[in-house]
């Protein structure tokens, strides 16, 4: 079983630096729209010219992953929220092969200051690789830089940060966002009219959801964007930001795109409870709750990614590094692994069985 699990950690390793190299590749869009969506840009602000894979450092006094007492932490933006739990539940999973792994969870209570404050003790504690859900990519970067100085190598999850470092482990997010642009734009025949709920302004995956978003617009001149503005993650924001679109808006709005699925479960209620059953609504991630709202006609649909795997894959890569000598604060871009995703509706909404649902 340990062989398969270096061979596991090996093959993320390999993805990790090819990405790096060669660019992540592009992905087909699944979204109904036919043409192929465009690459993205790297989340992580590069610090050099080199790429990692051409520059990599190597330490001394490496451990050996598999003997060696090892502390591992995951400090997700809210441990109580869904993606958070699915995330740390796949970290946990794989870490279970290595018995010498102490893992635990910290809440980042939705604060940049209550991270940056977790990952000094965490330093402090000598903990031996962190994995990341930044709150903010700015102000959780000079942190994540004192833990890779200190020798901690750090993967985040999702969102990065502005900073060089082990790697990310990301959903698709300009792919995603393209995918859904070119949905709706064919659902609606090509002429109509979209509002748009925005992720917490800075946050790199809601700016990439929306530069992909925006990228499908261009091939759609008949589709009008009426309105963009944020309701910072939040299902309670956006309902309320949804009620004033329905105001301000009326019946000129044939589309919402949430930049994730609880804002569009909050513009969901919002236009059930207006009596408009004739917007199309679309969130992106793919958590349960979302994946409900579909089934009973709530929201339209949404991007799931299966964030157990995304979780394991990032335990694997943090793994590789504690056992290769590798010194990844010698990096002057960060690594990134994409994970797949899956365009769902109520159309296929059914072949997300339980056991993938988070």
């Amino acid at each position: 079983m340990k062989l398969k699990r270096l061979i596991s950690v090996m093959t993320a390793a390999v993805l990790a630096f090819s990405v790096v190299s060669c660019g992540a590749a592009n992905q087909q869009n699944s979204g109904g729209g036919g043409s192929q969506a465009p690459a993205e840009t790297s989340t992580a602000a590069p610090s050099g010219g080199e790429t990692a894979s051409g520059g990599i450092g190597f330490k001394e006094g490496g451990k050996n992953p598999y003997t060696d007492p090892l502390k591992i932490a995951w400090i997700p933006t809210a441990a109580s929220e869904a993606n958070g739990t699915a995330w740390g539940k796949g970290i946990a999973q794989e870490l279970e092969y290595w018995s010498n792994v102490e893992f635990n969870i910290f809440d980042g209570e939705k604060s940049a200051e209550k991270q940056t404050e977790i990952i000094a003790d965490l330093i402090a504690q000598g903990y031996d690789g962190i994995v990341l859900q930044a709150w903010n990519s700015d102000a959780c970067a000079q942190a994540v830089k004192d833990a890779e100085a200190a020798g901690i190598p750090v993967v985040c999850i999702n969102i990065d940060v502005n900073t060089p470092h082990a790697g990310l482990v990301a959903m698709t997010d300009v792919e995603a966002g393209y995918a859904i642009g070119e949905r709706i734009a064919a659902d609606l025949g090509g002429e109509g009219n979209v509002v748009i709920i925005e992720a917490t302004p800075g946050a790199a995956r809601g700016e990439n959801l929306q530069t992909g978003f925006k990228q499908a617009m261009e091939n759609h001149p008949g589709i009008n964007i009426l309105d963009s503005q944020t309701a910072e993650w939040n299902m309670e924001k956006a309902n309320t930001l949804m009620q004033n679109y329905l105001t301000t808006h009326g019946d000129q709005i044939n589309a919402v795109f949430a930049h994730n699925d609880q804002m569009a479960e909050g513009a969901g209620e919002a236009c059930k409870n207006a009596g408009r059953d004739d917007i199309m609504i679309w969130g992106a991630n793919g958590e349960t709750k979302a994946l409900e709202y579909i089934e009973d006609g709530t929201i339209t649909g949404t991007v799931y990614t299966n964030c157990y795997n995304q979780g394991a894959t990032a335990a694997r890569l943090l793994m590789m590094y504690i056992g290769s000598n590798i010194d990844t604060s010698s990096f002057s871009k960060t690594p990134v692994i994409k994970m797949p995703p899956m365009t769902v509706d109520k159309d296929n909404v059914g072949s997300i069985t339980p056991d993938m649902r988070w």
